[in-house]
């Protein structure tokens, strides 16, 4: 139950907080700020979710000032009960000390009406949270930002005043009502050296601009909805790309037509900043190529804000580069139908399980399908895809009429192309997890396979709908792969 470490900490013979019973939703959600004049005077931040208080205990005092960032410290959840606390609690409990109702309202879930729509439980798991603030001393919208590299077991956040026509200086009056500011409209955010879009990165190594830029026009998705979905993703994401030479795809003014900047980047600028890994490995052409190694988040969010939409990375990991983890089958439509790309699919699928082969699957990202399979073998990336093409052949003889390994496009027709290329070295792969730069934000989603049916439909999968289906999952489809 959420309020079981509540009732642990307490004595209720003892002390008159109230008892640990879930309440009744108010219909518009409310928060608390308490003054707790404890061992140590601090502010207790509460919002109002699933029946509880979220909790979080402020050392100083909630600031209107954008340019102050408060820590504050994850509690237990409070009962809705607690909001009208006020009063002694008894030496020898729990938070001895006095209680003051320091500010109190009403306030709205701004992650609620963003692209990915969150509850205030979801963000808090993400690890960011904003609110709109409806009290008499605190106004306007606030943000916590779950800290990085902390102690295990510490549970800190940043508690931040977003820029808004409530925010002011510190120096106008800490604790007074907040007057408007002359602007009739909220500023719009510019970044900075802590984002408001993102737990992950320490607040002295990534900053973020242009959060308010659309990317992906026709879906409104902005260049801070992206920051959010890979500051998301990472924990699921990093290990596909984690010590794997990475090749950009970058569009930094996002989709905007054929006039839009698109280019891919193997070469890291020498620009980026010093703590970017880097693995400098000979090119076709005898020059040495300073590739990216994509390893923690920082490296992640860093190169998403220069405007990477997509990664692609090699087969192979930096121990070992002649040799490929695994060999990819792509199932490229073409002008096929999707239900040809699902039977090229299962009957690849069938012809592997006949040889004791595990195989994994996911989308594109685009009309496609992946078909990615460990490869355990000694023999390096000629060896791989040697095997590669001589299952696409007896693929190809089973289904003459829907699939080919015809590189040519104007001579396959409408039959799928089963691409093996790819396994080569020094060439890429996308991902699973990833952005795709086409329309719609699609993701390459990893699917189980009893989901290969003629009802798949690979649009389905975007940045706005991907973490529903992740909140479904109790693992990986796809973590075996690795």
């Amino acid at each position: 139950m959420a309020l079981e470490e509540y009732k642990a900490k307490r004595d209720f013979r003892q002390t008159r907080e109230p008892v640990a019973k879930p309440g009744k939703a108010h219909r518009r959600p409310i928060f608390v700020v308490q003054e707790h004049h404890a061992r140590r005077l601090h502010y207790d931040l509460r919002l109002e979710a699933d029946g509880v208080l979220k909790s979080w205990a402020v050392p100083k005092q909630p600031s209107m000032d954008p340019t102050l960032k408060r820590l504050a410290v994850e509690v237990e959840d409070h009962p809705l009960s607690y909001a009208t606390f006020k009063g002694k609690i008894p030496e020898g409990q729990y938070g001895a000390g006095m209680v003051k109702i320091w500010d109190h309202g009403t306030y709205e879930n701004v992650m609620a009406s963003k692209p990915q729509q969150l509850t205030v439980s979801e963000s808090i798991d993400a690890g960011h949270v904003e609110f709109t603030l409806h009290g008499r001393k605190l106004r306007g919208t606030f943000a916590l930002v779950r800290m990085h590299g902390q102690p295990q077991g510490k549970k800190n956040w940043l508690l931040i005043k977003m820029k808004d026509q409530f925010a002011r200086p510190e120096s106008d009056g800490a604790g007074q009502p907040p007057q408007p500011m002359k602007s009739d409209s909220p500023e719009k955010p510019s970044g900075g050296r802590i984002s408001r879009l993102t737990p992950t990165p320490p607040a002295n190594r990534v900053g973020f601009s242009n959060l308010d830029k659309l990317m992906y026009p026709d879906a409104g998705t902005t260049k801070g909805d992206v920051l959010m979905y890979y500051a998301r993703i990472a924990t699921r994401l990093l290990p596909f790309l984690r010590d794997r030479p990475a090749t950009l795809e970058r569009l930094p003014d996002g989709l905007r037509g054929s006039n839009a900047s698109h280019f891919w980047q193997k070469n890291t600028p020498a620009s980026y900043p010093s703590w970017i890994p880097r693995a400098a490995l000979p090119s076709g052409q005898g020059k040495t190529v300073n590739y990216v190694l994509v390893n923690d988040p920082e490296v992640l969010l860093y190169l998403v804000n220069q405007g990477t939409l997509t990664f692609h990375v090699w087969l192979s990991r930096m121990k070992h580069l002649d040799r490929p983890d695994f060999v990819l089958f792509d199932l490229d439509r073409g002008s096929a139908s999707f239900d040809d790309v699902v039977a090229v699919a299962k009957e690849l699928h069938r012809l592997l399980e006949d040889q004791d082969i595990d195989a994994y699957v996911k989308t594109s990202g685009k009309s496609g399908l992946h078909v990615l399979v460990p490869w355990h073998e000694d023999g390096g990336y000629g060896q791989a895809r040697s095997w590669a093409e001589s299952v696409a052949h007896n693929l190809v003889n089973t289904l003459r009429e829907k699939a080919t390994i015809e590189r040519s496009k104007a001579k396959r027709g409408s039959r799928v192309y089963v691409d093996v290329m790819q396994n080569a070295k020094g060439l890429h792969v996308v991902p699973p997890y990833v952005l795709r730069a086409v329309p719609g934000a699609p993701v390459s989603t990893p699917l189980r396979w009893n989901e290969v049916t003629a009802a798949l439909d690979p649009a389905e999968f975007t940045l706005k709908t991907i973490f529903r289906r992740l909140a479904r999952q109790k693992r990986d489809p796809m973590a075996n792969l690795l």
